[in-house]
C-alpha cells in the first residue's frame, strides 16, 4: 500500500513550519461560498470543525455568559449557533468575502447582518463599547504572526474573570504522526540538530530521513503547511507559560479534538475506517489527546 520515495539527506526536509507564503484570511477567504461544509459530516473530510464547535457550546453553557464576541468567525456558522443558543454574540472576520457571506447567513437566519463586521484579530473596534464576558477564537488565532500578541489583544477587550476560549494546532501531535513532522519535533526538540555539525550532524539526518521516509501516496487533500498557509503550532504543555500568564489569563482547561485513531496518512489510503475509529475517540478529555490529537482548545480566565 505504502510505496516510499528517498529523502534527500538535508534538514530541509524534514521542516514543516516557516515556509508558509499565504495568509489564512486569504485562503480561506476564497472558500468562503463553501466554508460551511466544514461543519458537516457529510463533507468528505474529517469533520474536526463539528467537534470543535461542540467543546465551544459546551464550555459556553456551563459559563452562561451574556456577550460573545467570535474572533476570526470565518463565514458564521458557529456565530449564527451562538445567536441561535440566545446569547448576544458578535463576530469580525478580517477576509471581506468571510463577513460578506456570514451576512447572508445571518439574515437567513433571522438575525441582523449588524452583527459581523471587518477586523483583524490584532487591531479591531470593539461593537458594544464594553468589555465581553467571553471571547472564542475557532481555528483562527494559530495564523497570526505572534499568537501572544493576538491573545493579548483579545485579553483587553474581556471583563475581568471574563473568559477567553481559543483553539490551536497541537506540537505534541507529532509525537505520534510518524512522518516529518515527527522528525521536525525531535530534532528541534529533543535531539537538537543545532547542536551538532559535520560527520555527527550527516549521521543523524539520515537516521531520522531512515524512519521517516516521504511516503509516495496519492493524497485526498492537503493540509494547511501543504498549502503553504502560515500558522503555528503549540504545546498543550506549555501553553500557561508562554501565552496565558503572560497576558493575565489563568488556565481553567484544555480540551482535545481532531484525535487520530491511525496515523494521519490512513485518512488518504483507508479513509471511512480512519473516520469511524477517530470519531470514536473524540472525547475532548480523553489524555491520549495530548498526543494523539491534533488540535486542543484552550480555556482561560483572565485574572482581576
Amino acid at each position: 500500500m505504502f510505496r516510499t520515495t528517498p529523502n534527500r539527506v538535508n534538514y530541509a526536509c524534514f521542516v514543516r513550519s516557516g515556509q508558509a507564503s499565504e495568509e489564512a484570511f486569504e485562503a480561506f477567504g476564497k472558500e468562503a461560498a463553501t466554508y460551511e461544509q466544514n461543519y458537516s459530516h457529510d463533507a468528505g473530510r474529517y469533520p474536526d470543525h463539528v467537534y470543535r464547535l461542540r467543546i465551544f457550546q459546551d464550555l459556553l453553557s456551563a459559563l452562561r455568559p451574556t456577550t460573545v464576541l467570535d474572533a476570526g468567525c470565518g463565514s458564521g456558522v458557529p456565530l449564527v449557533t451562538l445567536l441561535d443558543s440566545g446569547y448576544d454574540a458578535y463576530g469580525f472576520d478580517r477576509s471581506t468575502d468571510m463577513v460578506a457571506a456570514t451576512r447572508q447567513r445571518l439574515a437567513s437566519a433571522n438575525h441582523s447582518p449588524t452583527r459581523v463586521f471587518e477586523g483583524d484579530l490584532d487591531k479591531f473596534t470593539n461593537p458594544i463599547g464594553k468589555p465581553f464576558d467571553a471571547i472564542v477564537g475557532l481555528g483562527s488565532v494559530y495564523y497570526t504572526s505572534d499568537t501572544s500578541t493576538t491573545i493579548r489583544v483579545l485579553t483587553e477587550q474581556v471583563r475581568d474573570d471574563g473568559a477567553v476560549i481559543f483553539s490551536l494546532r497541537n506540537q505534541l501531535f507529532s509525537l505520534c504522526s510518524l512522518n516529518e513532522y515527527s522528525a521536525d519535533f525531535l530534532l528541534k526538540e529533543i535531539y537538537p540538530i543545532q547542536a551538532t555539525e559535520g560527520k555527527v550532524r550527516n549521521e543523524l539526518i539520515k537516521f531520522f530521513a531512515a524512519r521517516f521516509p516521504k511516503l509516495d501516496v496519492n493524497k485526498l487533500f492537503e493540509n494547511v503547511d501543504e498549502r503553504n498557509i502560515r500558522s503555528k503550532l503549540h504545546n498543550p504543555l506549555t501553553v500557561e507559560a508562554e501565552l496565558l500568564i503572560p497576558n493575565g489569563l489563568v488556565l481553567t482547561g484544555l480540551y482535545y479534538y481532531h484525535f487520530h485513531a491511525l496515523p494521519p496518512i490512513f485518512e488518504h489510503t483507508h479513509q471511512q475506517l480512519f473516520y469511524e475509529l477517530s470519531s470514536e475517540r473524540e472525547i475532548p478529555t480523553d489524555w491520549r489527546g495530548l498526543v494523539s490529537a491534533s488540535c486542543f482548545v484552550v480555556h482561560a480566565t483572565k485574572r482581576r
